[in-house]
């Protein structure tokens, strides 16, 4: 049944479980976006203000400097063309006076625009002042002097002179202010570029480490739910349909993962019928294959009759037949009872190397056979609480298989260790090897991965599932290793006797 979306997000679901994977990247991309166009305003903005103390550092205090300068060259000229005109009487000499007032005049002006300060706009004021009264001092001497009348010069040199050096230290006043306020200026810029820096670090800092974050968060809301998927993927691949996927969000992986759980009923559904269906048919073949067994047991005792030789090959032939077909059947009955967890276990505390001896005792004449080596390296275990039978035949099948193979003159060794709590048995072979790809699938039903050749190693592929399940169901553990043409260790883990 197919869930609608109201049915994904009931009422009451909060706003972030439903964002979409697009909806998440967006917002975390706008997020990093905002961060740096903040950081980025912000730069500006210190820039701006770096800009503004400079343009008024060369603007205004350094204008006012160059101002000062100029307006002393221009008083020491008019100065200078004074005297000279008061001594020589010469009218182009007081023309020069008069331009180099208009440029003092001119200059004083634009300084009284330029001036920011006004501490310095009452320093120009009074030059300003004091220039007009050595203006008129001037004008009354030259009026005295067309007159032809007579006049203290001294009292007249001493009174313009006065003036002079009011104004010189007054302009000097202004230069020493402007150089000041320069020093002050640059002191401040320097501050205000250093708290910038660092304050500026600050900021990228802790934008980065915010963007990290928001980008760590929206990708783990994506790829934790995607890992929970390809677990459940990877569970189902192994043959296991139970325990659904629980994702929130997003929305699309939602969606997926209820459709996996589904998909994960209707397996479940189907290896229950399939697991029912062989459940019954071995129950249903067990009987009749005893009967052909017993039967053609008879046959092969002469009861009823002597045969020839060839129909005894043939008797034989269907005996070993019908005695393989039931160890299918009685395999498939058991696998089927312990998946449906109706197998009843004996435990008992057993020395495992003891169990083991008897497993390779039984064994050996296969190893003999193919002139195979077996190491047993495994010594004095603390006891393990196990169904001995069931236990046995785990190892009776996985060095069984070591035996299969293994080629000629090959060697099989055991090894024992004690991991914390568990004991771990290790069954290693120099046979043929496994694709690393397959290494999950050969415990899996009916798989056996590598084939047959002529007519050899021929299996159910029943007998790793059923060690597995005994092994998983004594709370242990059960996996494998292996290289191509290097062989393949089989591992075994059981919780120790409490």
């Amino acid at each position: 049944m197919r869930l609608s979306k109201q049915s994904l997000f009931p009422h009451g679901t909060p706003l972030t479980t439903r964002l979409s994977i697009f909806a998440r990247l967006t917002i975390s991309y706008l997020l990093l976006f905002s961060m740096l166009a903040g950081v980025s305003l912000f730069y500006i903005y210190q820039f701006d203000r770096f800009n503004q103390i400079i343009r008024s550092i060369i603007i205004s205090d350094t204008a006012i400097l160059e101002f000062t300068n100029q307006l002393s060259d221009a008083l020491l000229s008019e100065t200078r063309n004074d005297r000279k005109y008061v001594v020589l009487n010469d009218e182009q000499l007081y023309e020069n006076y008069l331009a180099a007032q208009a440029d003092f005049n001119t200059l004083l002006n634009q300084a009284m625009i330029e001036a920011k300060l006004e501490n310095t706009k009452n320093l120009l004021l009074k030059i300003n002042t004091k220039h007009k009264k050595l203006s008129k001092l001037v004008e009354e001497e030259k009026m005295l002097i067309r007159q032809a009348a007579e006049y203290s010069t001294e009292t007249y040199a001493g009174e313009k002179k006065k003036i002079d050096r009011e104004i010189i230290e007054l302009l000097v006043t202004i230069k020493k202010t402007s150089e000041k306020n320069v020093y002050s200026k640059i002191k401040e810029l320097s501050d205000f570029s250093q708290k910038a820096g660092s304050f500026s670090i600050a900021i990228t800092i802790v934008a980065l480490i915010i963007g990290l974050l928001v980008a760590f968060f929206i990708t783990r809301s994506i790829t934790s739910p995607l890992k929970a998927i390809k677990a459940k993927t990877k569970q189902i691949s192994q043959g296991n349909f139970e325990q659904d996927i629980e994702v929130q969000s997003p929305p699309a992986i939602r969606e997926l993962a209820v459709a996996i759980n589904e998909m994960c009923h209707i397996l479940q559904e189907v290896d229950d019928i399939k697991s029912n269906f062989f459940s019954h048919m071995s129950h249903e073949l067990r009987t009749p294959l005893a009967s052909i067994k017993e039967g053609t047991n008879m046959l092969m005792e002469g009861i009823g009759g002597d045969f020839p030789d060839k129909q005894q090959r043939i008797l034989s032939i269907i005996a070993k037949e019908s005695a393989r077909l039931i160890s299918l059947v009685n395999s498939l009955l058991d696998l089927s009872k312990m998946e449906a967890g109706m197998t009843e276990y004996n435990f008992v505390e057993t020395d495992i190397s003891r169990l083991i001896n008897e497993s390779l005792q039984a064994l050996m004449p296969l190893a003999e056979a193919k002139s195979i080596s077996i190491k047993n390296n495994i010594g004095s275990l603390p006891p393990v609480k196990v169904d001995r039978e069931r236990i046995l035949r785990v190892f009776n099948n996985i060095i069984g298989n070591a035996l299969k193979f293994t080629g000629n003159n090959g060697l099989i060794s055991l090894e024992g260790s004690i991991k914390q709590d568990f004991l771990e048995i290790a069954v290693k072979d120099s046979g043929i090897g496994i694709p690393e790809g397959d290494l999950e699938k050969i415990f899996l039903k009916f798989r056996q991965i590598i084939p047959a050749k002529e007519g050899k190693n021929k299996g159910t592929g029943l007998g790793l599932a059923i060690a597995k399940q005994i092994i998983l169901a004594h709370g242990g553990r059960m996996w494998a290793t292996s290289r191509i043409g290097q062989g393949s260790t089989f591992y075994i883990s059981l919780p120790r006797a409490a």
